[in-house]
């Protein structure tokens, strides 16, 4: 999902790159055209500690040159001293749309969605909570270079029936990607997430992401992902990292 680790730095830069005509490379504003598949695998993401290693896939469909649906599914090794849910873990299920609502030149704007079902796996499969999540992005896209201002917001509430817990929180940034030439391009991003009711996230965070993407052709693509929370310490919030696969079909 173009959530997973293609958000970055503030990027500006001055076009000087060969533009590049390939259908999917990373980009934040990617959206599959009417009747094209995509699938955006993540095949492994590990924590600068190494001892949390996460798989994802995300699959998508375009309904619409300018509406979009996914599935998105995650798992998990956890060998720290508390694994949220235990050692190996069946995270989650994602559903979730993108829409392209306007765009003038090189002027884009969209908005996009997705309900998240969160599961606990140590005994038996059981849903622990639910993630609604609501945002919207605009920006520039030129040949060379995109800037887009994200702003989210996440409602979190449990499914447990000794429990009634939920929590509202918020994200604003801004995501970029400079393109090299037809084969190369760097993504950045800065993303601050923070509470608005109840707690929940563990603190303040300031997510600086940076990656770059080869596209193999005009139709796939590796990429190198990272990202840190630079306002805890590496022992509270260790960086992470990942690898991811895109292909559109």
């Amino acid at each position: 999902m173009k959530k997973i680790f293609v958000l970055s730095c503030a990027l500006v830069f001055v076009s000087g790159g060969a533009g590049a005509a390939n259908v999917i490379n990373g980009n934040p504003f990617y959206n599959p055209a009417q009747g094209r598949f995509y699938n955006i695998l993540t095949p492994v993401q590990a924590n600068s500690e190494f001892d949390r290693f996460v798989i994802a896939d995300e699959f998508g469909y375009g309904i619409s040159d300018a509406f979009a649906i996914h599935v998105a599914t995650s798992g998990s090794y956890d060998s720290s001293d508390n694994p949220e849910f235990g050692k190996w873990s069946w995270n989650d299920l994602e559903f979730g749309f993108d829409w392209d609502l306007w765009h003038e030149n090189q002027l884009h704007a969209e908005v996009y969605g997705d309900v998240k079902q969160i599961y606990d796996t140590r005994e038996n499969l059981q849903t622990v909570a639910y993630n609604w999540t609501a945002g919207a992005r605009m920006g520039r896209i030129t040949d060379n270079w995109t800037v887009a201002g994200v702003v989210q917001v996440d409602y979190l509430n449990d499914d447990l029936p000794q429990d009634t817990f939920d929590a509202w929180a918020m994200t604003v940034g801004i995501q970029g990607q400079y393109i090299v030439n037809n084969r190369w391009n760097w993504v950045g991003g800065l993303m601050f997430d923070f509470d608005l009711f109840d707690d929940y996230y563990d603190g303040e965070r300031l997510r600086l992401q940076c990656g770059i993407n080869y596209n193999i052709d005009a139709t796939k693509y590796l990429g190198f992902y990272l990202e840190k929370d630079v306002v805890h310490s590496f022992k509270h919030s260790p960086a992470t990292m990942g690898v991811v696969f895109g292909i559109d079909f």
